[in-house]
């Protein structure tokens, strides 16, 4: 993870150029999306708010509906309260080859957003973690290896991103799950995180 500040829209977007090539998180949507929280009966469908709320987030890859999730997220920190609700980070690289092979050698169903396919938490070639339960379901109980993988994040250490304005994070979203803690009361009006997808 990499923290630096930007201070406009443009020189946002320049940096997602030069990491990659950035993409809607929709189709036909825009290429910066603005995180703002919500209640649930105001989100969209397929988001995570639908289910959450401003409740905690669980851990989650972004754009696990993608056949190939993005390699990077940019996060920009644009409008809100002093000391708001952090961004919890866990790198998931450096776990050891037993926990390797238990999230290689699982099948998950992927609902995306035309169709659906197959997946396990952890590519053949080990490169990239994929995880995100509100659409991915084992395909059987027997390939249901989320509590181990539960297990796993609750043992590692966590990157904190403590946010001010302006603030803009890379994100190796191929090595890290993250999450976002209940938000407090007084930001939901005033809370927003523009994110860029990069392939």
């Amino acid at each position: 993870m990499t923290e630096l500040k930007i201070d406009n829209e443009d020189d946002f977007l320049k940096l997602a150029c030069e990491l990659g090539r950035p993409i809607s998180s929709r189709i036909n949507g825009s290429l910066i999306d603005n995180l703002i929280p919500l209640k649930k009966e105001n989100a969209h469908k397929q988001s995570l708010s639908a289910n959450f709320g401003t409740s905690d987030f669980p851990y989650h890859t972004d754009g696990a509906y993608f056949k190939i999730p993005p390699k990077f997220i940019l996060l920009r920190y644009t409008n809100g309260i002093s000391k708001p609700t952090p961004t919890i980070l866990c790198n998931l690289q450096n776990i050891n080859s037993f926990d390797k092979q238990i999230l290689k050698h699982s099948v998950w169903k992927v609902k995306s957003k035309d169709s659906s396919f197959y997946s396990s938490i952890l590519s053949e070639d080990e490169k990239i973690f994929r995880f995100d339960n509100c659409i991915m379901q084992p395909i059987d109980m027997k390939n249901d290896n989320s509590t181990h993988l539960e297990k796993l994040i609750s043992s590692l250490p966590k990157k904190i991103i403590n946010w001010e304005i302006n603030k803009t994070v890379i994100i190796d979203n191929w090595k890290y799950l993250h999450t976002r803690p209940e938000v407090k009361d007084n930001e939901i009006d005033f809370r927003n995180i523009q994110r860029i997808m990069i392939q």
